[in-house]
């Protein structure tokens, strides 16, 4: 990136410097229990308290999970905070159980579902999912309210960050709003004989946007000068041609077309259709994908 970050991100070089802004990571709760209740810190507060450039606003795709898989995300309508954090502390003092569901929302996982966590959301994956987390590239800097009394290998508790939580924390994310406005609501953007480009919208607080390219056999796609983060979340393999040279990715893999590439041709080796997330920064005025 230092050395040919204008290269890799193209148009949006100028706004993010050497730091390469999206990340891709996996969650993977089979045979496993919940992830913690959790949220990001405002990308004010972590630039403030810890001295990043980008705060954490991600997103969960749902790659696969079991018939009765849960995502935790956002408040119940009567959420009462004060008395939120008073479980919470009474929790991590007394090493009792909360009713998690009594305060914060749970929605069925739906596979190639994508759910919206920008910063200040509380949210956590329920067991027996594999989601493919994609999010802005800060460190670690995650504020667990709750572990479902989880232990470290030395059998204590593990760390739990529940000022900062609560200096964080969006409790108007809740209610109806939350299916409405942090569950994306796809729809077919463009398509031809064999493929069509699905766009999963990302909430207007993320910089970044998701498409799902499907195809049964190959499709172009041009980069318009930005750089795309992708990954095979359907299929067993397939070749990414650029120029006169193809490279092999299997499922769940991760690759990057730098911006300097103008255009790339997905081939599906896969016998069955392939899906592919693609997932790019924003332009400013949103005109072109």
């Amino acid at each position: 990136m230092m050395l040919a970050g204008a290269q890799v991100l193209g148009k949006h070089h100028a706004r993010f410097g050497d730091e390469f802004p999206i990340r891709f990571d996996f969650l993977d709760t089979f045979q496993g229990g919940n992830l913690s209740i959790q949220c990001h810190p405002s990308q004010s507060y972590i630039q403030e308290h810890f001295g990043e450039t980008l705060t954490q606003d991600e997103t969960y795709y749902m790659l696969d999970c079991a018939p009765d898989a849960k995502v935790y995300l956002g408040f119940q309508d009567n959420i009462d905070p004060t008395a939120f954090r008073q479980e919470l502390e009474n929790s991590l003092e007394n090493d009792t159980e909360v009713s998690i569901e009594d305060y914060v929302q749970s929605f069925p996982a739906e596979k190639h579902g994508l759910y919206l966590i920008p910063n200040g959301t509380v949210h956590s994956s329920g067991q027996n999912n594999l989601v493919l987390e994609i999010s802005a590239t800060p460190y670690i800097f995650t504020f667990k309210m709750y572990d479902w009394l989880s232990k470290d290998l030395n059998g204590d508790p593990r760390p739990i960050n529940i000022e900062h939580a609560f200096n964080n924390l969006r409790f108007d994310r809740k209610g109806k709003m939350v299916q409405q406005e942090l569950i994306s609501k796809p729809y077919v953007l463009e398509q031809g004989a064999d493929w069509k480009t699905i766009h999963l919208p990302t909430h207007a607080a993320h910089f970044y946007d998701v498409h799902r390219i499907e195809l049964a056999d190959t499709v172009t796609v041009q980069t318009y000068n930005a750089c795309h983060v992708m990954m095979l979340v359907e299929g067993t393999e397939i070749r990414v041609r650029v120029g006169n040279k193809e490279t092999v990715f299997q499922y769940a893999e991760t690759f990057v077309i730098p911006a300097v590439v103008t255009q790339y041709t997905l081939i599906n080796t896969s016998g069955a259709t392939a899906k592919v997330v693609k997932a790019f920064v924003k332009d400013v005025d949103a005109t072109t994908p």
